[in-house]
This record gives structure tokens, C-alpha cells and sequence, in this order.
């Protein structure tokens, strides 16, 4: 999975000579936390809600604020910002954002900004990568190092019908063991679990998945 898939298109920028209070207003007009400083169609820094609110203090008298409020927002964004590319794998952006401590990263190409990808999309990424909020049944299972519990598995699927609609490996589960995570779609899949265990496949945990008991 790529940035260029799951990243916002519709980018909100300011300027970095316009002032908090407009950088406050234009977040929540349309309810982000960051935007993108521009100037002279280059990217010059990003501002979040966290730096209009180290600018404007809540503790300061009402007389204060509003001489904060004019602030520049030059003056608390993040310059030069670390930027992402579309191409780039989504698992790296996200290992870049947790190693850097930071919530976003504009997307540029050719040196043009043409998007921003944030740890919500990220999170988004990761739950429709894995299936969340579909129906089927989450199956988790320990293998060894080689493939083939996953052979044996794939070829229970075909048997029975069922879709393996996301599956994910971790692999320091044990010492010996691999933590392998399918989630599977079908209408046997009762069936397709009974004849994991008789295979002898290790079945660590099975959660039936059904979206509307969450409604």
C-alpha cells in the first residue's frame, strides 16, 4: 500500500504572514488539525492546533489573547517540515512519523505539494487493510518458520469456499512460533475451522465478526 492511496488531496494552506486567529478559524471551518504554510507556491512549514494553542494560551486575560491571536503564523509553524512522496510504502511513513514524533507529513512530487497523509489516514489504512468492520471470523494461529501451515490453509479455503479477505504476520510472537492472523469470509466458515483444528493446525484465538453488534 502506497501514501498516494490513502493520502487527503483537498490540501487547506495558509500563509505564513496571516495570523493565528485565522489559522484557529480555517482548522475548525473544516475540522482539521493542521494546515500546510504556502508561500509563493512553496511549502514553507505547517502549522497545527497545538502551536495556535501554545500561541494563545487559555490562561491569558481575554485582552492578551487578542493581541496573541494576532500573532503571525511564521512564527509558530514547523519549518521545514519532513515531507513524503506518493510512492512511498505506507508502513515506512508511518515508522518515519512514530520515529520523529509527528501526527503528519505533506506529500510532494516534482517538489509540488499535492496532498497531506496523517496518522488518521494511517489508522484508517490499517483497519481496511485488515478487515475491520467486515463480516467473517478473525482466526489466529501459530505457525513455524516455513509456509506450510499457510499451504494447507489456502487449500481448506478452495475446499470450503471461503475468501481469506486480510491476513497479517507477526513474527516474534515465541521463540518458535510465528502469530499468523487471517480473517476469512464465507458461509462455511464453521466448517473451514473445524478442519483447522482437525488438521492440526495450532489455533490460537477465533472472534466471529459481525459489524452490526457495534451499531
Amino acid at each position: 500500500m502506497f501514501v498516494k492511496l490513502w493520502m487527503q488531496k483537498d490540501v487547506v494552506t495558509i500563509s505564513p504572514d496571516q495570523t493565528l486567529a485565522e489559522a484557529d478559524a480555517m482548522m475548525l471551518q473544516h475540522h482539521i488539525r493542521r494546515l500546510l504554510v504556502m508561500q509563493d507556491g512553496e511549502l514553507v512549514g505547517i502549522i497545527g492546533r497545538e502551536d495556535v494553542w501554545r500561541g494563545i494560551p487559555a490562561s491569558c486575560d481575554e485582552n492578551t489573547r487578542k493581541m496573541a491571536a494576532s500573532s503571525k503564523v511564521q512564527a509558530y509553524m514547523s519549518q521545514h517540515p519532513i515531507t513524503a512522496n506518493p510512492m512511498d510504502p505506507l508502513e515506512d511513513i508511518a515508522l518515519e512519523m512514530r520515529r520523529n514524533k509527528i501526527g503528519a507529513m505533506p506529500v510532494l512530487e516534482d517538489g509540488q505539494v499535492i496532498g497531506i497523509i496523517t496518522e488518521s489516514d494511517i489508522f484508517r489504512a490499517l483497519a481496511e487493510i485488515l478487515g475491520a468492520g467486515r463480516n467473517g471470523a478473525r482466526v489466529e494461529l501459530k505457525i513455524g518458520q516455513d509456509i506450510k501451515e499457510i499451504l494447507q490453509i489456502v487449500k481448506l479455503c478452495k475446499q470450503f469456499n471461503v475468501r481469506i479477505i486480510a491476513i497479517s504476520l507477526y513474527q516474534d510472537f515465541t521463540p518458535e512460533h510465528q502469530l499468523l492472523t487471517i480473517r476469512f469470509e464465507g458461509d462455511e466458515l464453521d466448517a473451514l475451522i473445524d478442519a483447522l483444528w482437525q488438521s492440526g493446525c495450532q489455533v490460537n484465538r477465533v472472534i466471529r465478526c459481525d459489524p452490526t453488534e457495534n451499531d
